[in-house]
């Protein structure tokens, strides 16, 4: 290798590196694609209250003002739920991975083995009392882009934060054996911006 080609080497490698170092100091953190950095939306939630002794408490999203100019998908928002001791027992980074009612269909880039792989996990969520999974989500498809068979290799993430979506966290009763107790609180977050849109407490 002569000096120009290590010279050239050298410099490529320098470039990345600061590349790299740029990603990791700077306070935007936004999806791949953006070049402006994020806004974030205004959320209003429902309390978060349990249905019927079932120790299932559930928040309903209200209102969305405003998508950002990074989106809403359910990916770019973190759950966290934590305890009297203001401590995280639990987080979420992206939600469409705990949808519970998950029924996509798109054959254009998964197989049919593929698509029972999806559809079945969202069935073993919802299947689940809180043990395994104490926080889900039940996506009511109201965006405006919101599709199931969007020809994606991801179509799971074309799902969207929406009105009329719930955020359901397990604590004790008839129908759950999560973690969760009166007093502790829900953080939602969206990642783009590190932003926090909510907090609401157990009651």
């Amino acid at each position: 290798m002569n000096n120009t080609m290590k010279a050239a080497s050298i410099i490529g490698g320098l470039l990345l590196m600061v590349l790299f170092l740029y990603a990791a100091i700077s306070p935007w953190h936004y999806p791949i694609g953006y070049i402006d950095p994020c806004d974030t939306p205004t959320i209003t939630f429902s309390e978060l209250k349990q249905e019927n002794g079932t120790g299932i408490y559930v928040t309903e999203v209200l209102e969305v003002d405003g998508e950002g100019s990074c989106g809403l998908r359910w990916d770019y928002w973190g759950l966290y739920l934590i305890d009297d001791e203001d401590l995280t027992y639990h987080h979420e980074i992206g939600g469409s991975m705990i949808i519970d009612n998950y029924s996509g269909n798109n054959t254009f880039y998964w197989t049919q083995e593929e698509l029972s792989f999806q559809r079945n996990l969202s069935a073993q969520i919802s299947n689940d009392n809180g043990t395994e999974f104490p926080i889900h989500i039940q996506n009511e498809m109201t965006g405006s882009r919101e599709v199931y068979n969007h020809s994606s290799m991801h179509p799971r993430q074309w799902l969207t934060f929406s009105v009329g979506d719930k955020i359901k966290i397990y604590g004790s009763g008839s129908e759950a054996d999560g973690p969760a107790k009166e007093g502790w609180l829900l953080r939602i977050k969206y990642d783009p911006t590190g932003e926090s849109v909510g907090e609401i407490k157990i009651s």
